[in-house]
């Protein structure tokens, strides 16, 4: 005796006949090549606003000689290239981010900390977790920063740590921040900029552990350097308050105000560094189309000293 397949057995197998639908990505999309416009920055109007405001604030506090002060680069032997952290090496290393600066190295005390004896209950931000990195305060009438060990083998890092602890003492501990409606932390990251050593804190904004190869990549388009040299399973690291994009656009700002043309952004050809998209494409200044608004820039064709 047959059996007439039910509806329902009929539809049961049809569905399992079927190939699942797949996403297709249009071929006219290139990952290398940039989804947004060449000529509309990336930044939300919102931060625009918020850098060139404050950096106004800054020519307006710390006079516009400052923004003309030495920009500290990796190639101004701020650290040897044998730096192993060590208690002397760093001192030394906070006497020259305080030449920068503009601080008194014989005020500035150093002290240190490891986070590693933290709580183990760390602050946790959804599935992110914060550590102190460094700390600033003031005793007995001089600046004292802490400074995590943990950071001491990674002399860029801790470049970036030590300028943004000195940012405090520029803001806080001579009393310009009283009475200010504004994000203190976000406002000392702006301030590392205005002061010469944006690069090293936009640097170390975000960073990740590179995967070993023996061939160097150029990022294109939207394709990020972590895309193509990130180990996949190493979390990225973030530090500071301001994000990567807002780091560029203060760096355009700052070159801004320094009168920089983009001739002298550019380095010599076969010595440009791959990646790092938000501190080195967006070092140069803003597109014509939309100049920030700065009181006291200078936009002479000077190059840099």
């Amino acid at each position: 005796m047959s059996r007439t397949p039910s509806r329902w057995a009929r539809i049961w197998r049809g569905r399992r006949r079927r190939t699942p639908k797949r996403a297709v990505t249009p071929p006219n999309v290139k990952p290398w090549v940039r989804s947004d416009e060449l000529d509309r920055c990336p930044v939300p109007p919102k931060d625009r606003e918020w850098v060139e405001r404050w950096m106004t604030w800054c020519v307006e506090e710390f006079g516009p000689e400052a923004v003309k002060r030495e920009t500290a680069l990796p190639s101004s032997g701020l650290f040897p290239a044998d730096f192993a952290g060590t208690p002397a090496q760093v001192e030394e290393l906070v006497g020259r981010v305080c030449m920068v600066m503009g601080v008194d190295p014989g005020d500035v005390r150093v002290r240190y900390f490891d986070s590693a004896d933290e709580a183990p209950h760390a602050l946790r931000s959804g599935s992110r977790r914060h550590r102190t990195v460094g700390r600033y305060q003031k005793v007995d009438g001089h600046a004292v920063i802490e400074l995590d060990l943990r950071e001491a083998g990674q002399p860029a890092v801790l470049t970036a740590i030590i300028a943004h602890e000195l940012g405090h003492v520029r803001l806080l501990g001579e009393g310009r921040v009283q009475g200010l409606d504004v994000d203190h932390e976000r406002l000392t990251d702006l301030v590392t900029v205005f002061l010469g050593m944006g690069f090293f804190t936009a640097y170390a904004a975000y960073t990740f552990t590179k995967s070993v190869q023996r061939f160097s990549v150029l990022p294109l388009g939207d394709l990020t350097e972590r895309m193509l040299t990130g180990t996949a399973l190493d979390p990225t690291h973030h530090l500071g308050y301001l994000t990567e994009r807002q780091f560029g656009y203060a760096l355009a700002c700052y070159c801004l105000l320094r009168g920089e043309n983009r001739s002298a952004l550019v380095p010599p050809a076969g010595t440009r560094r791959p990646g790092r998209a938000a501190t080195g494409a967006a070092v140069s200044p803003p597109s014509p189309a939309r100049e920030p608004r700065l009181n006291g820039a200078s936009h002479s064709s000077a190059t840099r000293a």
